[in-house]
């Protein structure tokens, strides 16, 4: 990233990915959320038994994200074609960032991802999911956010590698937030 011009494309080019994960957030937490509301709209009295389940599922990935057990995160496995992002300097930013932040394409590490699209469809409030889901890509771009101070590339990667040791704390922050909501789900019926 030598250079204030090659600094200045970087900088455009990170800010249309932060942009497009946020959008591709937002929108994927939209079609959830409407999708819920349609089933809301067939079976009115779902709403509860589902919130239930929600609540027992959110429990079991609190315990895995606190590592005492260990299970899949639904997910995929794909990546990215590498031929989808050559097609230009800003258009590759585009399409990766709207891939990536759709969630439901790439790779998930946290569960708190499938739990939160899982309660936007029981929810059914499409402007909770726009909210939500934006809400949730601008913070999965943080990274994007943080490395714009770097000048050089192993200034990002230096940066890469301190995020990456923070993995253990998140996934415990991740597991403390959903055994909080899965107590709330499931107190809540009962209330």
């Amino acid at each position: 990233m030598q250079g204030t011009e090659t600094y200045r494309r970087w900088i455009q080019k990170a800010a249309l990915y932060a942009v497009a994960m946020t959008a591709a957030a937002a929108a994927a937490g939209v079609a959830f959320a409407a999708a819920g509301a349609g089933i809301a709209a067939l079976w009115s009295d779902a709403k509860v038994p589902l919130a239930f389940a929600l609540g027992a599922v959110a429990l079991v990935y609190a315990l895995h994200e606190l590592d005492f057990i260990h299970i899949p995160v639904p997910g995929r496995d794909w990546q990215v074609p590498v031929e989808w992002v050559r097609g230009g300097y800003y258009q590759s930013a585009v399409v990766w960032g709207t891939l990536v932040g759709a969630g439901v394409f790439t790779r998930v590490t946290y569960a708190i991802l499938p739990i939160l699209l899982a309660w936007l469809f029981v929810s059914g409030n499409v402007l909770y999911g726009a909210l939500a889901g934006a809400v949730y890509g601008a913070t999965r771009a943080v990274t994007i956010y943080s490395s714009a101070r770097s000048r050089e590339p192993a200034d990002v990667i230096n940066l890469n590698e301190r995020l990456m040791q923070l993995a253990p704390a998140l996934h415990q922050a991740v597991g403390g937030a959903l055994a909080a909501f899965a107590m709330y789900l499931l107190i809540a019926p009962l209330l």
